[in-house]
């Protein structure tokens, strides 16, 4: 009995040498003065007695659960969870950006036709592109210029670029109020040809925005605080493309009127779209009211966010 407790202590000390305190088995059996073949059987027998256990936690195995939720319960046919960093909604996005240019890499094909929407998650995805070589890809701007700043064209080109495809803009200001000169830039031959390549799209790259103070085209000038208020008071729950829609997904024509960009309902014939998307106040009802509205096919989303947008959206 006491060589069996000896000999139980022995597995004991080599377990606790190699999984705790990570020697190699040649630095046990000097320590032990015992052969290396010897400890190598040691560890297996602890193995083997139920002395070590060994316990493989999955990170990402409760967001592939969310993910299959967010499919059931909003007929998406992917929603990639990513998990979020506390605190730290920088990282999130880098994280959701990273997730959705690996899908985007996945998915794409060559040959096809790309739009992309404004967005700083967008942003994310076109910073962590590998590149490619999709010599006949065209990569589409679906919205115009948010004021002076050009993010939007900086955006989908660098897309382009680190694809290898073809660049297409759409050289016009994303808003404008003056019915005449609004019908003048869309009657324009070049922007009419960018229109009609949008819509032989066979995949776009979307962000979904907040109707926040918080949101990029406040943040640019193009509406303020005020209006954005207004639109708020009217039912506006986001915007995507800076299209803007209610927690049904419905569109507001009176804004969108002014919004030089494709429509929702365009947006929605896309076979393929790609919602990018990380937290941020009142991303969750904008989310909820593009996945009503039936907008969104692939959803790539952080784990917080996506709890947030399932508890409200319960029966859809």
């Amino acid at each position: 009995m006491r060589k069996k407790a000896q000999d139980i202590h022995g597995l004991v000390e080599a377990a606790r040498l190699y999984y705790e305190s990570g020697f190699t088995q040649a630095k046990i059996a000097r320590l032990l003065k015992a052969s290396r073949p010897g400890v190598q059987r040691m560890i297996q027998a602890a193995r083997d007695l139920g002395i070590v256990t060994i316990t493989i936690i999955d990170p990402l195995a409760g967001t592939e659960e969310v993910g299959h939720r967010l499919e059931e319960t909003f007929g998406l046919d992917r929603a990639i969870v990513v998990p979020s960093v506390r605190g730290d909604a920088e990282t999130t996005k880098v994280r959701v950006g990273e997730a959705g240019a690996r899908y985007l890499e996945e998915t794409l094909d060559d040959a096809g036709t790309l739009g992309v929407a404004w967005g700083t998650t967008v942003r994310a995805v076109a910073r962590a592109l590998h590149p490619q070589r999709m010599k006949r890809l065209r990569v589409v701007q679906m919205v115009g210029e948010l004021g002076l700043a050009t993010e939007a064209s900086e955006t989908f080109r660098a897309i382009a670029d680190r694809l290898g495809g073809q660049a297409i803009a759409l050289p016009a200001p994303a808003m404008e109020k003056n019915p005449a000169i609004r019908r003048s830039i869309l009657q324009s031959a070049h922007i009419q040809e960018v229109f009609r390549i949008l819509r032989e799209a066979n995949c776009a790259l979307t962000g979904v925005g907040p109707v926040t103070s918080e949101a990029t085209i406040v943040k640019r000038g193009q509406v303020t605080e005020d209006v954005m208020r207004g639109l708020a008071k009217q039912g506006a729950a986001g915007e995507m493309n800076t299209k803007f829609f209610d927690m049904r997904g419905r569109p507001l024509p009176a804004i969108n009127a002014q919004i030089i960009g494709m429509e929702l309902e365009d947006i929605r014939r896309i076979p393929h779209v790609i919602a990018v998307v990380s937290d941020g106040p009142g991303k969750d009802a904008a989310v909820l009211g593009a996945l009503r509205g039936k907008y969104i096919d692939v959803l790539v989303i952080d784990e917080v966010l996506a709890g947030r947008v399932l508890a409200k959206g319960k029966g859809a």
